[in-house]
């Protein structure tokens, strides 16, 4: 590899120059709209910042960063004009006194946001019936992926993820029309989409959830309605497998909820006796016994409305505070260590639909 900047453009001699992979480095651990700028210092900087593999280096060194300093909260916003709207997670955690500024991304049409994966956000066009991959970092958008028009066609599962054997980023539908009910798996790049077996159970909810290569649901066990597992597909074989909850001895009365943190998978129950709001963690993703009981927010029953979660949470920080969604749109921290609940003050209306991204440079123009 080149010299990322050569010596001899230096006219002092006691300039110092740094190794070229103390360079990279450095610049792995950089934010995207720096590195942006950055390509214009020389052509081998926009070279290497340009190059795909260097964008999959720093994601990683993005996702494993402790400080949360390329994280990203996002949510899609019902106001008019339409827009989605995005937030550092490091400064949710900091929880200034003013309140917490968003970043608004207006939008020409009303999007919902499938899924989050590698720092690409894919979204749905209902009306027009499209999904597409966007980086709200660069700007960069994929080409539509177009599934039928609404009302015509109704989506009622769906789910976002990677491919890491064939380099591809795809979507899982259920589609229905007057017709038939089909489960297809869209792959953007190609255009093309294949029709694989239906649910062998029905989930609870209709985003699936992607982790360790795989889309997740909650779904009902047999004919029984309090009995519940975890319906997977591997995004590669594009076949399903079933994952058993947690052991837990109190009754529950509301459908356990799935989520992911970092990068794994989670759970939260409501248990009525105790009227505790608890969260699992699977660290070893498919491994039964790896369920770990993560925290508990004690006496929050009186809180609970019929069918919803009172919390759902989206990121866990280092110390073990954790963020959570409520089911008005609010967001708490919540401090496992002296029980503490802390609303964040936020400017602006949000949206329900919310997810964390991690900033990157991966391109969805695949």
């Amino acid at each position: 590899m080149s010299d990322l900047v050569s010596p001899a453009s230096y006219s002092s001699p006691s300039f110092p120059v740094l190794p070229d992979e103390l360079i990279l480095k450095i610049l792995h651990r950089v934010l995207v709209r720096s590195l942006l700028r950055f390509k214009c210092v020389c052509k081998s900087w926009n070279a290497i910042i340009s190059d795909p593999e260097f964008a999959n280096d720093h994601l990683c060194t993005s996702i494993a960063d402790p400080n949360m300093t390329h994280h990203r909260l996002v949510s899609s916003n019902p106001t008019e004009p339409p827009q989605i709207i995005s937030f550092s997670v490091q400064s949710l955690f900091q929880n200034p006194p003013t309140g917490v500024e968003p970043q608004n991304l207006r939008m020409s049409l009303k999007y919902h946001i499938v899924g989050s994966c590698n720092g690409l956000l894919c979204l749905f066009e209902i009306y027009q019936g499209y999904f597409k991959l966007w980086n709200p970092s660069t700007g960069l958008k994929s080409e539509r992926l177009s599934i039928g028009v609404f009302p015509d066609v109704i989506i009622t599962y769906h789910g976002f993820g990677y491919d890491h054997v064939n380099h591809k980023y795809k979507v899982l539908a259920v589609v229905e029309n007057a017709h038939e009910t089909l489960t297809k798996i869209y792959s953007f790049g190609s255009n093309a989409s294949t029709v694989i077996q239906a649910f062998p159970c029905d989930p609870t909810r209709m985003q699936g959830k992607f982790v360790s290569g795989t889309l997740n649901w909650i779904a009902e066990q047999g004919a029984s309605d309090d009995q519940w597992l975890i319906l997977s597909l591997d995004m590669v074989s594009e076949t399903y497998s079933e994952i058993l909850l947690p052991d837990e001895d109190e009754e529950k009365i509301y459908t356990p909820v799935l989520h992911v943190l970092r990068n794994c998978l989670c759970v939260c129950f409501f248990e009525s006796k105790s009227a505790h709001w608890i969260l699992w963690l699977m660290k070893d993703y498919g491994v039964q016994n790896s369920w770990t009981k993560l925290m508990m927010v004690p006496h929050v029953g009186r809180e609970i409305s019929a069918g919803y979660h009172l919390f759902e949470p989206l990121c866990i920080a280092e110390n073990g505070v954790v963020l959570l969604k409520t089911t008005s749109a609010n967001l708490v921290l919540f401090d496992p260590n002296d029980g503490r609940l802390n609303y964040l003050r936020i400017r602006g209306e949000i949206g329900f639909n919310m997810l964390i991204y991690h900033e990157s440079l991966v391109s969805p123009q695949c």
